[in-house]
């Protein structure tokens, strides 16, 4: 479903980010891997070129503006443009809005929502030039539903990154590139994982479909937008949570 296609999936070191990656390589994308873990991401990147994809990787923190542009220089590795970016890179503190310092608050939005902003800052005018292009970035459910145990600096993060999805969508459509968001509920991903068994299962209980998303679900979903079979939709963000937000 990629074949010939380049790709930039950024937290691609664990979770979702990883089954995106490996889903990626499995359709014949050729990729570059941005994340922070050294060790998680050339594991990440060995399992891509098991699946048979070519790889680069970038051990980088999305905040920093330069990252972007580093980026987009290893895709030029390929022979070829950017062809699809998947902002995936994102933090999270539970620290409490009364306790919650102004460095804290900066850090997480200068991650998830800064950082998608330097990536599509760095991608959107070579996919513009080209005339084709996808862009998805993995928002959250807490954009649009507010959690008691987040600190609401990541709520805030993720619902910048739900307008700027829109914005960009508006303002590319005519080039042809698309541009969509995911918002996943409930992932089975290293966080649950941490979680009491009676803890997961009060999670697990609050989900219509009973049970925890897989990451390579939403990576799934990730590949239709990424993919021929979605030319007709931008602008969207997709609810990817087993019915526990229906909207």
């Amino acid at each position: 479903m990629l074949h010939g296609k380049t790709a930039i999936v950024t937290g691609a070191s664990r979770g979702i980010g990883r089954a995106i990656a490996e889903t990626f390589a499995k359709n014949g994308a050729s990729l570059v891997l941005v994340a922070r873990e050294q060790d998680e991401l050339q594991h990440a990147a060995n399992v891509v070129r098991k699946n048979g994809g070519r790889v680069e990787t970038l051990l980088a923190d999305v905040a920093i503006p330069e990252t972007a542009k580093q980026a987009v220089s290893l895709a030029y590795c390929f022979g070829g443009g950017v062809d699809v970016l998947v902002n995936c890179a994102g933090i999270i503190t539970r620290t409490p809005f009364e306790e919650l310092s102004l460095e804290e608050w900066h850090s997480v939005i200068n991650v998830n929502l800064h950082g998608t902003f330097h990536m599509c800052q760095a991608v959107l005018p070579m996919m513009r030039e080209a005339g084709a292009g996808r862009v998805i970035n993995i928002t959250s459910q807490m954009a649009k539903l507010p959690h008691p145990s987040a600190a609401p600096s990541y709520e805030v993060s993720k619902a910048g990154m739900v307008a700027l999805t829109r914005h960009l969508a508006l303002q590319y459509a005519k080039y042809n590139v698309l541009v969509n968001g995911i918002a996943p509920g409930s992932i089975n991903t290293r966080m649950p994982k941490s979680m009491s068994d009676e803890a997961r299962e009060r999670l697990r209980k609050g989900i219509p479909m009973q049970r925890l998303g897989e990451p390579e679900e939403v990576a799934d979903c990730v590949l239709f937008l990424a993919s021929s079979l979605s030319t007709y939709i931008t602008g969207e963000i997709i609810d990817v949570n087993g019915g526990s937000l229906m909207d």
